[in-house]
């Protein structure tokens, strides 16, 4: 079952101001992420399930995971590309 993806406001707007091909980057990763979180993710600190990351190319997102609600939440994205 593949989770739901939540972007509080103030993160989709980082997410607008990314680069295009660091906006599909994240997209892409976010996608694979939604069908299996854990598969597709690492660890943000320690390991507890929940608190992982997602990266692709230039860009990473921590994401908060509702494994009963099967929500995503992408809490915050940092871009190490240039603009």
């Amino acid at each position: 079952m593949a989770y739901r993806l939540h972007f509080p406001a103030d993160v989709f707007d980082a997410y607008k101001q990314l680069p295009e091909l660091a906006r599909r980057d994240l997209a892409l990763a976010l996608v694979d992420a939604q069908q299996d979180p854990i598969a597709y993710s690492e660890p943000y600190g320690q390991d507890d399930g929940i608190i992982r990351t997602v990266a692709q190319g230039h860009v990473t997102a921590v994401v908060l995971l509702g494994h009963d609600s099967l929500m995503m939440t992408v809490l915050t994205i940092a871009y190490a590309g240039t603009t």
